[in-house]
């Protein structure tokens, strides 16, 4: 059989590391390019039979038809999400795309981290101590242990998460769409209005789809109980920015966390130094002393790192062996 040929767009130098490492054991020759995918270089991967690619740019229908033109048979995302391909033309042309799966610790030990820090107004302390203000300030921090803690999503990365606070002595409900009985005695499964009304922090942990597009809107964050926190390291287009900024404007939420927020796809992991970016929601966000925000990076570990690129090669692996495969999404 032949060694099927992968095109790797978006490596940096661990990846290509990693790669050079992973893909003897796999059976596959992979090319590492530094470009990101864009219109104007689907043809560097004309004559590969696999294009795997992260979730930072947009994947559209014509890229698709580019790439199926130069031979390529299967697109493989090396991230958990993949919104940012067009999955309905895929299906339409008869792409295979593949999803990948990578440590959840990563991300829930990041969604964590982010409660602590906004619940003890982290932010502000550091700005504070800066201009060498040691005052205590205007801001006390809450104990996990007393707060009542929200997971929106009780996936891989949900649970894991509300395991984490659970550990912290909080107490905790929980909504999804798909129940686990393995959550018993961890998390209390409630309707939405409840866990909005009851909750002290709130951990989004949805994946982006239609269905969920500004789940957290104006309606719902202001049902949200008063002086709660909103933590998202899930995905950004899950929160409606304006009725965010509406909500710590009025007061009515204490803080905010963020990992990622709407439109980040187009800032994301690039260097914008000393340029003006036209994301007017996120700079009000930023200046905001109670919001946290971080260039996603929940998910950025060396186990993760690791796990993109072995992972994402199992599942090609299998792909081409004929064998079925979970990571399987179209």
């Amino acid at each position: 059989m032949a060694m099927e040929r992968i095109f790797a767009y978006a490596c940096g130098p661990e990846e290509v590391e990693r790669y050079e490492r992973f893909s003897a054991q796999f059976g596959v020759e992979v090319t590492c390019c530094a470009q990101r995918p864009l219109p104007e270089n689907t043809h560097l991967a004309r004559g590969y039979d696999c294009v795997t690619l992260a979730a930072a740019r947009a994947v559209t229908a014509q890229m698709i038809d580019d790439y199926q033109a130069g031979g390529v048979r299967l697109l493989a995302a090396r991230v958990i999400g993949v919104d940012n391909i067009d999955l309905a033309h895929a299906k339409r042309v008869g792409m295979p795309v593949l999803r990948n799966t990578y440590s959840a610790a990563s991300v829930a030990d990041y969604a964590l981290m982010l409660a602590l820090m906004v619940t003890r107004h982290t932010k502000a302390a550091l700005l504070r101590n800066q201009g060498q203000d040691f005052n205590f300030g205007p801001y006390r921090g809450r104990e996990l242990h007393t707060m009542t803690v929200g997971i929106l999503g009780t996936g891989n990365i949900g649970a894991l998460t509300a395991r984490r606070f659970a550990a912290f002595g909080s107490r905790v409900l929980a909504w999804s769409r798909n129940r686990k009985p393995e959550l018993e005695g961890v998390v209390t499964y409630v309707d939405l209005p409840q866990l909005l009304a009851e909750s002290d922090l709130i951990s989004l942990h949805l994946t982006s789809n239609p269905q969920t597009y500004h789940f957290m809107d104006r309606e719902a964050l202001f049902a949200m109980k008063k002086g709660a926190f909103l933590v998202n390291t899930a995905r950004g287009d899950l929160v409606d920015s304006e009725g965010l900024i509406d909500a710590l404007e009025a007061g009515h939420l204490a803080g905010a966390a963020l990992d990622v927020f709407e439109g980040d796809r187009a800032i994301h992991y690039l260097d914008h130094g000393y340029k003006v970016l036209p994301h007017r929601q996120r700079a009000i966000l930023e200046a905001m002393p109670n919001v946290i925000m971080t260039p996603h990076l929940a998910f950025w570990t060396d186990t993760v790192a690791d796990d993109m690129v072995r992972n994402s090669l199992i599942g090609v692996r299998d792909f081409f062996d004929g064998k079925e495969t979970p990571m399987r999404v179209v």
